[in-house]
């Protein structure tokens, strides 16, 4: 009887042990919460948002730029010109659509309000951009930061860039 029982005990411990070896396995392929996603450093955030706005082929495409990369009460200062988004957004659709639209960054410097941030900061662009045979050359301060209101109620913001910019100050000439 008592080798039985042993038996019993040492099946149920090898049993045991067999399910835990297998426990890191099993919790790898389980599908749990996505992870967050990694967003890119600010430089790149402003880089990849600007060129949206410069290269898009049409108006839709330009709101949505527009959208992505402004802060809905946004501080613009043009050649030491205040300048209102509205305006703002009517200045680049002046200019059309061209498929040819293209900007060259010449250098880009990121201070993150935090250290090894990604979240907010302040981003200066110098570049060129080139529309049809007309070229700018510019150079643009951008501070960016989270923009909450753009969150929508009941809308899961855990995988969304809410960064926006809030301030921009730019000096360009043709």
């Amino acid at each position: 009887m008592i080798a039985l029982r042993f038996a019993s005990l040492l099946l149920f411990s090898t049993s045991f042990i067999v399910f835990a070896a297998q426990l890191p396995a099993r919790a790898a392929a389980s599908k749990g919460p996505p992870a967050a996603l990694a967003f890119p450093p600010l430089k790149t955030w402003a880089e990849n948002a600007l060129a949206a706005v410069i290269e898009a082929t049409n108006a839709t495409a330009l709101d949505t730029a527009f959208d992505a990369f402004l802060a809905d009460d946004v501080s613009l200062t043009i050649n030491n010109m205040t300048i209102s988004r509205t305006n703002y957004i009517a200045k680049r659709q002046a200019k059309g659509f061209v498929d040819t639209a293209k900007i060259v960054y010449r250098d880009v410097i990121e201070v993150p309000t935090v250290a090894n941030s990604t979240q907010a900061g302040v981003v200066t662009l110098f570049f060129n951009v080139t529309i049809g045979d007309v070229v700018v050359v510019s150079s643009m301060n951008l501070v960016i930061q989270q923009d909450l209101s753009a969150v929508s109620p009941g809308r899961h913001v855990r995988n969304s860039d809410l960064r926006r910019v809030f301030n921009i100050n730019q000096v360009e000439t043709e």
